[in-house]
């Protein structure tokens, strides 16, 4: 709002609200696993490694701040990644334990309808995603693009080493090669797990001003 300030508050979301979170309805959160806008363009894993100690950033927060005078970004979307390990806020030198990204569409898109999206809740519960529309795989750890295999099953999908391991040691050697869905069938949750940062929606309202237009009590008396 042009000469204004927005206000974003972090509100914890129960089982039946996760679908306001999910990519199509342009959500803005904190936490949880990023819902991606467009599916082109993602960032890799040596783009999320922490500058400083290497290890896979975690997704932080994403904002929907779309440009209504920009035809190329009627939809958009920033998105924030943190290193989960404390030392590296601390340590000097380039990279940094912070990095962000930005994802843009026009309205009229291969991705979305033009009209705004349903305020329904779904019929059925939805999980997040392990696939984007594409086909391309996510990290079942992260969310995050996920290129590498479980090389024994074949479906689970990971970002990198370090979260195929951590994966395995959740639950995920218990259920490798049984069949079915890898997703389906481990015994660990695996929509959560201790690597992701807590999950909750950002509410964005206006910041009203401390004295309205028509409020009648001098701000300079004492």
């Amino acid at each position: 709002m042009a000469g204004g300030v927005e206000l974003g508050f972090a509100e914890p979301v129960g089982p039946g609200g996760a679908w306001r979170l999910r990519s199509a309805q342009f959500p803005s959160k904190v936490g949880g696993r990023p819902a991606w806008l467009g599916e082109a363009g993602l960032p890799g894993f040596d783009a999320l490694r922490c500058g400083r100690c290497l290890q896979p950033r975690a997704f932080l927060l994403q904002l929907y701040a779309p440009l209504p005078g920009r035809p190329d970004a009627f939809h958009r979307t920033l998105f924030v990644f943190a290193c989960r390990g404390a030392a590296c806020y601390r340590l000097p030198g380039p990279g940094g334990p912070l990095c962000a990204f930005r994802s843009q569409l026009p309205r009229r898109n291969a991705t979305y309808p033009e009209e705004p999206p349903s305020e329904e809740p779904p019929p059925l519960p939805e999980p997040f995603p392990r696939r984007l529309r594409s086909g391309a795989a996510l990290c079942r750890v992260c969310g995050c693009p996920g290129p590498r295999a479980c090389g024994r099953c074949r479906r689970a999908a990971y970002c990198g080493p370090e979260h195929q391991a951590l994966d395995w040691r959740r639950g995920h050697r218990r259920s490798c090669g049984r069949g079915g869905d890898a997703d389906a069938t481990d015994d660990a949750e695996p929509d959560h797990n201790e690597f992701l940062f807590p999950e909750y929606e950002i509410l964005i309202e206006p910041e009203e001003p401390e004295f309205p237009a028509d409020s009648s009590v001098d701000p300079e008396s004492p």
